[in-house]
């Protein structure tokens, strides 16, 4: 382990060095800030432990060799080069559980020669710890998370981040949250919790920003049986470092004070409703009222253990918000259908990206780290800073036989800005295809369609096809062999392009 956090701090000195000498000040800012969240990560990673030495530890790791061949670096049909590209890997998996407290450390770092001012350090981390400081009332969490995403949503962007289009950046983030919790006998339980989020972009295209967020809730305890309620008030306040692309002041206060009631009228429904007034301070295009009440009832339906259907419908400040999430499991099917509207900001929507799933859609646990190429998520938003109304709608069905499994996607959000005059819409469907022809052999493809659109008919459709073979070598070693085609067709913005790309891979797991 401490091989392990020595060749870290190494490296990322190594890298700030050699970044530093050569960027702006603001970017130097950056890398400093990006330094302070590697402090922070150390000294949770060296505290949690001290809690968790008579626990149980697992852990794993590996590291993938690779090389990449693309005709079009660039991303660009005027300007096409190809280049051999040259990738390291290391990945970690790690995980404790004690008595008061436990963590989990999931993470892959890429290493490349992309060059022409591309990225060549790639963190992809996730990584969260709790511990019990006070028996049964004082408690800390945190978390710590980093991912490579997109710059400008409508400018050329590959799969992945080894190309030149000078598209993509490195988003930081940390989190602590303290919290008391008191339990009213068997009437209440009371918490109080406060949380300092840090989100830090490498170089100067997005804007850094911290959000402080204080939550007070009182649970209804089982004295209440059938009939639960809930007490809620919370208060958040977002800073922006700078203005951001667009130049407005993305700085936004928000507070809410709320009460929720539900009733079970027997094992498969429940009804639930909940009141409250809300308070927002933030920059509108056409100066409407933010503050103002808002409600929402729903009911939930639970006729079997594999079936749930969640609906409901609200109003708040910004229009109505109808949502619903219905999933139904099966041994050979899983279905799940997502819709909503809501209001968020590009800063969330940049942290919600699902970096390694630790299950398939049927709940069977997986490896959330293979040898394919780490690729960009999906959690498109604006350019720059702000508030705006996400409609979100999310369905997949997956079909699972004997030694193939078959998924079918789609994913829409239409995104209106309150505090601008814009709005997005971002829509991928596609197709993911696994079968294992052996046992030591499978291969894995994937079809999508990604549309991006905004009001200033900036406009353009990628196809995107991906095959890969699988080979396991030994116990410990596999080889991947990877071809993928992208087709990029814009209008206005940005530019039409076409690459094939070659990958081959091997991963040594230790």
């Amino acid at each position: 382990m401490a091989m392990v956090m020595g060749m870290g701090i190494v490296m990322g000195q190594v890298e700030q060095g050699w970044v530093a000498a050569r960027m702006n000040n603001s970017t130097r800012v950056s890398l400093c800030k990006i330094s302070h969240v590697a402090s922070i990560a150390m000294v949770v990673m060296l505290a949690v432990p001290y809690s968790l030495n008579a626990g149980e530890w697992k852990s794993k790791g590996s590291i993938t060799f690779g090389e990449i061949y693309t005709d079009n670096v660039e991303l660009d049909d005027d300007n096409k080069e190809s280049k051999f590209i040259s990738v390291v890997r290391p990945t970690i998996e790690l995980e404790g559980k004690g008595r008061r407290a436990e963590m989990s450390l999931v993470g892959a770092f890429e290493f490349n020669n992309v060059g022409g001012g591309a990225d060549s350090f790639n963190p992809r981390v996730r990584g969260d710890g709790a511990v019990e400081l006070l028996e049964d009332f004082f408690f800390v969490e945190g978390d710590i998370y980093s991912n490579q995403t997109l710059i400008d949503p409508f400018a050329a962007s590959g799969s992945t981040q080894l190309n030149r289009s000078d598209n993509v950046t490195t988003t930081y983030d940390y989190s602590i949250s303290p919290y008391l919790v008191h339990r009213f006998a068997r009437f209440a339980d009371l918490q109080v919790r406060y949380t300092y989020d840090d989100q830090i972009n490498k170089g100067d295209e997005l804007s850094d920003s911290v959000r402080k967020m204080s939550v007070v809730t009182l649970n209804s305890g089982p004295d209440f049986g059938v009939l639960s309620w809930t007490l809620r008030a919370d208060h958040q306040k977002t800073e922006f470092d700078g203005d951001g692309f667009m130049n407005q002041d993305g700085d936004n206060e928000r507070s809410t004070a709320s009460v929720r009631l539900g009733y079970a009228l027997d094992r498969k429904w429940q009804l639930n409703g909940t009141l409250g007034q809300e308070w927002n301070n933030f920059q509108t295009f056409d100066d409407d009222n933010t503050d103002g009440d808002f409600w929402d009832v729903g009911l939930v339906w639970t006729p079997n253990r594999r079936t749930t259907f969640d609906f409901g419908y609200g109003k708040h400040f910004f229009g109505t918000t109808p949502r619903f999430k219905f999933s139904h499991t099966t041994r050979r099917t899983s279905l799940a259908v997502n819709y909503s509207r809501s209001i968020t900001d590009t800063r969330s929507e940049r942290r919600a990206a699902s970096l390694f799933p630790g299950e398939d859609p049927f709940g069977d646990l997986i490896d959330p780290i293979t040898g394919e190429p780490l690729f960009l998520t999906d959690n498109l938003t604006f350019r720059d800073q702000g508030i705006f109304v996400n409609e979100l709608f999310d369905a997949s069905l997956t079909l699972k036989g004997k030694r193939s499994d078959l998924t079918f996607f789609v994913r829409e959000s239409k995104q209106l800005r309150e505090d601008i005059d814009s709005d997005a819409k971002f829509t991928s469907t596609g197709i993911r295809f696994n079968r294992k022809l052996s046992s030591k052999i499978s291969v894995t493809s994937r079809l999508s369609l990604d549309e991006r659109e905004n009001r200033a008919t900036s406009e353009s459709e990628i196809t995107r096809f991906y095959l890969s073979l699988d080979r396991q070598l030994g116990p410990k070693t596999s080889v991947t062999l990877g071809y993928s085609f992208s087709d990029r067709d814009a209008d206005g913005f940005g530019r039409d392009y076409k690459e094939n790309r070659l990958n081959l891979g091997l991963t040594i797991d230790f």
